[in-house]
């Protein structure tokens, strides 16, 4: 049996971190942790390269977990005597997250150069890179001159332990339910999510919108509600993983990605995934990426990106039904 370490700082309970782990584990390795919690980045290295001295005898290779590209030159340097395989757990480019996607940083900027730098370094060190879409694969292969035969997909999963269908029958109730939750980057849409929301309430009273989370573009949304004068969406701030199955079971329809970005194009939300799990109905914008998984699920309801009018239609048509009085 081949051993393989999972090296980095990573949140082990994370439906990300467990996804990848149960990839390689389906691949044969048996994997174990050579991770740290200690503080500041050279208490990391410092903790990472203690570890490893105990285990590199036992380890046939080493895997950066992500978020790990500030790692890579390091266990590239551990791996080398006596030689490993390494492999990394990309998950996203730097440069396209904080540059293209959320615009955080200026394009011609030198910090956007040693982003991209970063990229490319982590990538070219790698003996394997794994990203969580074919589409997303391609984009890397394109953008980082990568041999395709390098780059492999792994899928994210849902935490099954966590993320299961009801089952005992929901409460009747007066009301559609919609559920979203995420971290208010631009890729998630949100502000698409709040227009359809206005659209909903117009013509069904009986809609309700929950939003869990919050991030880069919560304040902003806050304006947008008070300019739309949305009676019908309640904010939750961020809640513990344990809450969401409870949240995305009472709901009626759940909500994914609506973002008009390059990226948003090549992922799979986990929201997406989790509800699926659930056995709830989730509308998310048709992508590449969610077609390669989703594109004839009962219930998974794509529609164009950036359209908050085919996002209401879609919700009134899954309400009116739910709501029509049973004979």
């Amino acid at each position: 049996m081949k051993t393989l370490a999972a090296f980095g700082f990573h949140d082990r309970e994370s439906p990300h971190y467990w996804s990848i782990r149960a990839h390689m584990e389906r691949e044969g390795w048996t994997v174990v942790e050579c991770h740290t919690t200690a503080k500041g980045f050279l208490g990391k290295l410092r903790d990472l390269r203690r570890q490893w001295n105990t285990m590199r005898g036992s380890v046939d290779a080493v895997l950066v977990t992500f978020p790990g590209h500030y790692l890579m030159p390091f266990a590239w340097m551990l791996t080398r005597r006596p030689r490993k395989q390494l492999f990394f757990e990309a998950f996203v480019s730097l440069y396209d997250s904080d540059v293209s996607d959320r615009k955080r940083i200026a394009r011609w900027s030198p910090f956007a150069w040693f982003l991209f730098a970063m990229d490319y370094l982590s990538c070219h060190l790698a003996d394997r890179v794994f990203l969580d879409t074919d589409a997303h694969r391609h984009f890397f292969i394109r953008t980082f001159h990568l041999r395709p035969e390098r780059v492999a997909v792994a899928y994210l999963e849902t935490r099954h332990d966590l993320f299961s269908p009801r089952v005992t029958p929901r409460e009747t109730r007066g009301t559609f339910e919609v559920f979203f939750y995420g971290t208010y980057i631009p890729l998630q849409g949100v502000d698409h999510i709040l227009t359809a929301a206005a659209i909903a309430e117009k013509k069904e009273p009986r809609f309700h919108l929950t939003i869990v989370g919050g991030g880069q573009t919560y304040a902003d949304m806050q304006k947008l509600q008070k300019q739309l004068q949305l009676r019908s969406v309640t904010f939750v701030p961020t809640v513990p993983l344990s809450e969401l199955p409870r949240m995305i079971r009472n709901a009626d329809l759940c909500l994914g990605i609506f973002g008009t970005t390059d990226k948003a194009a090549r992922v799979i939300p986990h929201k997406v995934v989790d509800a699926v799990a659930c056995g709830v109905p989730v509308l998310t914008r048709d992508s590449p990426a969610i077609r390669e998984r989703y594109a004839n699920h009962p219930n998974v309801l794509l529609c164009p990106a950036g359209d908050p009018q085919a996002i209401a239609t879609i919700i009134l048509d899954r309400a009116s039904r739910s709501l029509e009085p049973k004979p």
